[in-house]
């Protein structure tokens, strides 16, 4: 993608850019993990709504539904663990950074402290690079965790379509069977 450096600040074009591009960046490696994510349960589908599948096909995708459950389960607890983990490396880090600044201007300024607010502005001044690849990762995590939710969510509705189907098709094949029994002759 052709993105231009962004000037919002004349004395750090360039960190600014740096961000820019590490929240692009994230978001094209998110893109990626969702696109192989629902390339992998379209292969879970046993099929996709082009025709009424057989029993065989029916009892297949009933007796696999409950393995592919138990990985997105699997899935969604990493990509909780990994969020929270993100979240936690992000936090630890700007608490570090808050106390250095507010260490450095007691020091510097014992009478006249910098507020809570204007300590926040320079922690994020001074270390926006890292700052924003830390809060990058945890985008990053907590959309994979929310797209994993959403999944879970999609299967569960995987699993009444099953069931509507199983039971459709067990309707027609007993109404079939009765017919077979007891032909209707037009008289």
């Amino acid at each position: 993608m052709g993105r231009s450096k962004p000037v919002f600040y004349e004395d750090t074009p360039d960190e600014l850019y740096t961000v820019e591009k590490t929240y692009s960046e994230a978001e094209e490696t998110l893109i990626k993990f969702v696109e192989k994510k629902i390339a992998q349960m379209n292969e879970s589908l046993l099929f996709n709504g082009d025709d009424t599948p057989g029993f065989g096909k029916l009892n297949q995708a009933l007796m696999e539904y409950e393995s592919v459950m138990l990985g997105l389960l699997t899935l969604h607890q990493e990509a909780r663990f990994k969020a929270s983990v993100a979240q936690e490396k992000y936090d630890n880090f700007y608490a570090e950074k808050f106390i250095e600044v507010k260490t450095r201007d007691a020091t510097l300024n014992p009478k006249k402290m910098m507020a809570a607010k204007e300590i926040e502005m320079a922690v994020r001044k001074e270390n926006m690079t890292q700052l924003a690849k830390l809060k990058a990762d945890v985008l990053e995590t907590e959309n994979e965790y929310n797209f994993i939710n959403h999944l879970v969510e999609s299967w569960k509705g995987y699993q009444f379509i099953l069931g509507t189907l199983s039971r459709n098709s067990q309707a027609e094949a007993a109404a079939t069977g009765v017919a077979y029994q007891n032909p209707y002759d037009g008289n």
